[in-house]
């Protein structure tokens, strides 16, 4: 993945656009591995990009808001007053959580680590 095709995905879900995974959680109610993947994998890229030429205060922003939408969107599927039901969401979604941490992480630490030290597999 580019770094300008990592931007995109990540302006697609802030605006929470069509293919996004912002727009299936929130619009269409449902979770999209396709979209997680997309994302995380976008986030990483500009994570790679930003240890080797330095972090965006608006790419920053960006991933930070789009992951908060994500963990909402989660949280709104347990709570019983809301109307929000996710269709297909993971019954391991701690292993996804853990993930967009590692995403988030990566992208404002610098650090990254081997995929396979994640149960969490695409």
């Amino acid at each position: 993945m580019t770094k300008q095709e990592a931007t995109e995905i990540i302006d697609r879900n802030y605006d929470c656009r069509e293919k996004s995974l912002i727009y299936c959680l929130h619009e269409k109610s449902k979770f999209s591995e396709k979209r997680f993947w997309e994302f995380y994998d976008s986030a990483i890229c500009l994570a790679e990009d930003a240890k080797a030429n330095g972090r965006s205060a608006d790419t920053a922003m960006k991933i930070t808001r789009i992951y908060q939408c994500v963990l909402k969107e989660f949280i709104y599927h347990f709570d019983k007053n809301d109307l929000s039901l996710l269709r297909k969401f993971p019954k391991n979604y701690g292993d996804y959580i853990e993930r967009l941490d590692y995403a988030v992480d990566a992208y404002f630490r610098g650090s990254l680590i081997n995929d396979e030290f994640f149960e969490l597999r695409k």
